[in-house]
């Protein structure tokens, strides 16, 4: 999926190439790469390219796509900046679309391979990998990756095949297992390892190197893929993409290329004086949906081929202009029979001189919608606004769609689907803890790094905030920037309308596009009840400093916390030799408007005043009353506390640390058990002496309001405390009989 006013990131990008091989249906991803499908219409129906679906069917004459399907993807690749890269939103985000459908779903003895080809520069922070894809940093997801799967009336398994970098791929796999899509293999490839043989190339366009790779997919690919479509993660799909893939039933027993002629005066030479292009054909070609008959190119000897015309070339041009597309271009001009030119409506180009409008007479025409200008949805186009409102709906649909299973086709269920529903299928509906139990075995789909992501250099003490919130919490994320200028780590849990809302909300807010070290991962909502503790432990998996701060999206640390954590950690003298979590006193304000403390100096006296209060000092003292505010008043050297029942404060840990309990849904003993988990390991608490942090006044929770109003929520909480100490029992023995009294007690109507 394109993403959606991301300019900057779209322009700083490389090439994401994201390979289709025909074969299988796509899915929905954000990064920069390019697109392939693959498969062969002419293998036997006993070879690796028949469809697990049925019996063999006969030899079929081309690769057919059950009609009707549509989905949404977002990307980057040549001719598309990144932006963010789920997204697949490079740095580790970014958004891919492949039009409606990013792969539509393939019948018949077809196999469909994707690969795509990921920067980590690129912050799939497209919208990389966006809600309805995924992003790439990624490309769905460089940058922020997203490629949304078509929805499902797809036949066949798909097999993708991704060339990434290590930042990309950590993005894409933790996307493609949480999503759990039917009939969905992957494969990586590591993009570093193809940079050498396009990097002596000098190429001005903005997709880099990454622009180039399209060049060495028939000896990057594995050798027996004999037909790829290729395609820049910057189109649209308007059409059954097994139209496509039919088209190569038309090719001569010499072809091994089929482009759509270039929509613009570019390789005419006459769009400015000076002009000077690599030669062409005519107007050349487009190299933004490529249909490749790989076993011919390499029995041609392509691999010398394009790198002879290339050398030449340079001779006397001083770069390529449009990366790739040039030496194809160049290469056809000296050896024509190679290429089938494709009918135009299946590369519709959006650039700034386009010439599309001679191409189609009506909507019902189009085929593919190429956004290959640097502009991207910007674009000055005629009818850009019915292109942008095609491209846009498919962004907010329901990404669990493309979890159903394939019609009529009984395939290999994706890693662990096959126990979580068999788990699943052991629940007792008739139990009024149901929707706990529920909800503790959702696999939500994941979407890290889905915005632009620089990731901090590294630093011996360094301190990343670690949070989680709703779209309720948004308008907290500019005061927290303020108040913290370090890197943080963010859970952001939403639907996939709501993940639009947020990066629409990101894009207008100076403050938080300017944060490049701030990087969110969305949890896209499913069940009744929120996930806090997977949250959490999403975004502090995805912290790249040695220290976190585990906080809350209400809470505003102090002014100076960020520097003085940081010379605590390293005064102390904390490593591997000593574990101990530093407690960060926490206070409350009652009053929406109050001013901010700028020192423990100023802090106190508005606690004497009351204007401030020790958190929770009303609902639930025993929260926090450990730390022991009285002792803090007048301390100046950091101090330990001891462990007691419900002690739940905020505190800096190694990032290593135990992780939270996930089973704690909703409201209820998510901070407290997993406080009691690092007593249980050991962990000094240690108290310092000029740290704080203040929480801000908010409406409640939907569900703190379900904790106070209904016994039976509060019944659900307590079974689920009895099953954490059993657990903690398991793994440390008679010493978790400390925390049997604490587990005993009910929890207080208060917030967690």
């Amino acid at each position: 999926m394109l993403p959606r006013g991301r300019p900057r990131a779209l322009g700083a990008a490389a090439l994401l190439l994201l390979l289709l091989l025909l074969g299988f249906l796509l899915f929905d991803g954000r990064l920069r790469r390019a697109a392939a499908l693959d498969g062969d219409p002419g293998a036997d129906p006993g070879d690796h390219n028949r469809s697990d679906c049925g019996p063999p069917p006969p030899r079929p004459s081309k690769c057919e796509v059950q009609p009707g399907v549509r989905g949404g993807g977002s990307g980057v690749g040549k001719g598309q900046s990144l932006g963010h890269a789920a997204g697949l939103r490079a740095s580790a985000s970014s958004s891919v679309t492949w039009g409606q459908c990013p792969l539509p779903p393939l019948k018949g003895s077809c196999k469909n391979i994707l690969s795509w080809a990921c920067k980590s520069s690129l912050q799939m922070a497209l919208p990389s990998v966006r809600p309805s894809g995924w992003g790439c940093p990624m490309l769905l997801l460089l940058g922020p990756l997203r490629l949304p799967l078509c929805p499902p009336k797809r036949k066949n398994p798909l097999h993708l095949h991704l060339v990434t970098d290590a930042v990309a791929r950590n993005i894409l796999e933790m996307l493609f297992h949480t999503w759990m899509v039917p009939a969905v293999r992957v494969s990586f490839y590591n993009a570093d390892e193809l940079k050498s043989q396009v990097s002596w190339i000098p190429n001005k366009h903005y997709s880099g190197l990454y622009g180039l790779m399209k060049l060495v997919l028939p000896s990057a690919l594995p050798t027996e893929l004999a037909h790829v479509i290729v395609l820049d993660t910057d189109v649209t799909f308007a059409s059954d993409i097994s139209e496509l893939w039919a088209l190569f039933a038309h090719f001569s027993d010499t072809q091994a290329i089929g482009l759509v002629e270039n929509q613009s005066d570019w390789y005419l030479g006459n769009l400015w004086k000076n002009h000077r292009p690599w030669p062409a054909l005519g107007r050349g070609f487009n190299t933004g949906v490529i249909l490749l008959r790989l076993d011919r190119l390499r029995q041609a000897g392509w691999e010398q081929m394009w790198r002879l015309t290339a050398r030449r070339e340079l001779l006397t041009l001083p770069a390529t202009s449009l990366a790739d597309q040039d030496i194809f271009n160049a290469v056809i001009k000296e050896h024509p029979g190679l290429v089938q030119p494709l009918p135009c409506v299946w590369n519709v180009q959006l650039s700034d001189h386009t010439l599309a409008e001679r191409c189609y007479s009506a909507a019902s025409d189009l085929k593919v919608i190429h956004w290959n200008s640097p502009k991207k949805l910007q674009v000055k186009n005629k009818h850009v606004e019915f292109f942008r409102n095609f491209y846009l709906t498919f962004l907010e649909y329901d990404g669990n769609l493309l979890r159903r299973e394939l019609f009529g086709c009984p395939s290999q269920p994706p890693p662990g689907a096959e126990q979580l529903q068999q788990a699943l299928s052991q629940l007792n509906e008739e139990d009024p803890c149901f929707e706990f139990r529920q909800q503790q075995l959702t696999v939500h789909r994941v979407h890290v790094t889905f915005l632009p992501h620089e990731p901090p250099p590294p630093r011996p003490h360094d301190v990343t905030l670690v949070a989680q919130l709703s779209m309720d919490r948004l308008q907290m994320l500019e005061a927290l920037c303020r108040h913290w200028p370090g890197p943080m780590s963010l859970a952001l849990y939403l639907t996939d309308a709501e993940a639009q809302q947020f990066l629409r909300f990101i894009e207008a807010s100076p403050v938080l596009a300017a944060r490049q070290d701030v990087a969110y991962h969305v949890v896209y909502r499913e069940g009744p009840l929120y996930p806090v503790n997977q949250l959490r432990n999403v975004a502090l998996a995805q912290a790249l400093t040695p220290y976190v701060f585990l906080s809350d999206i209400d809470f505003l640390p102090a002014y100076s916390l960020y520097d003085y954590l940081r010379a605590s950690i390293e005064q102390l003298g904390l490593g591997s030799q000593r574990k101990a979590a530093l407690v960060v006193p926490a206070f409350e304000t009652l009053h929406y408007r109050f001013s901010f403390p700028h020192s423990k100096v100023e802090l106190l006296a508005l606690l004497d005043v009351g204007a401030l209060y020790t958190f929770r000092y009303h609902e639930w003292p025993r929260g926090h009353a450990p730390t022991d505010y009285a002792r803090w008043r007048e301390a100046q050297a950091p101090y330990r506390v001891q462990w007691a029942a419900d002690y739940e404060p905020y505190v800096v840990v190694p990032r290593d640390c135990p992780r939270y309990d996930p089973r704690f849904v909703g409201f209820g003993w998510n901070k407290v058990a997993h406080i009691v988990e690092l007593d249980a390991q050991e962990y000094e608490l240690l108290v310092l002496p000029e740290a704080f942090t203040i929480h801000l006044p908010h409406a409640p929770s939907l569900d703190i309001s379900r904790f106070r109003s209904s016994p039976t929520y509060r019944d659900c909480l307590q079974a689920l405390k009895d099953e954490f100490h059993q657990d903690l029992s398991r793994h440390h023995g008679a010493a978790a009989l400390k925390y049997l009294p604490a587990l005993q007690q009910p929890q207080s109507p208060a917030r967690d």
